[in-house]
């Protein structure tokens, strides 16, 4: 049995939520080794950029991101942090 075959056979025994996160997880090797992505329009395109729909999720809620900081943010994040805007924050 190659190695093709055995994928297929692992892949067709998951539920097709975790075949969608291990087609994510394939998408994120080839883009982190350099890799060409698929054929278009041999698979359907989720959105149009190659981050997986978690990460874009997270993104779009604001729990992604960065800011531009020389302190050590694991001690003082709290003064450099502005959590006004969240919910439960006291005035």
């Amino acid at each position: 049995m190659n190695t093709l075959t055995q994928i297929q056979s692992e892949l067709l025994a998951l539920p097709v939520n975790l075949q969608a996160e291990v087609l994510d997880f394939v998408r994120f090797v080839k883009q982190r080794r350099g890799l060409a992505a698929a054929v278009p329009g041999t698979s359907p395109a989720t959105s149009e950029s190659s981050d997986s729909p978690f990460f874009q999720a997270l993104t779009e809620a604001g729990f992604v991101g960065c800011i531009d900081t020389d302190d050590q943010l694991s001690t003082r994040y709290k003064s450099q942090l502005d959590f006004s805007a969240k919910v439960g924050a006291q005035p």
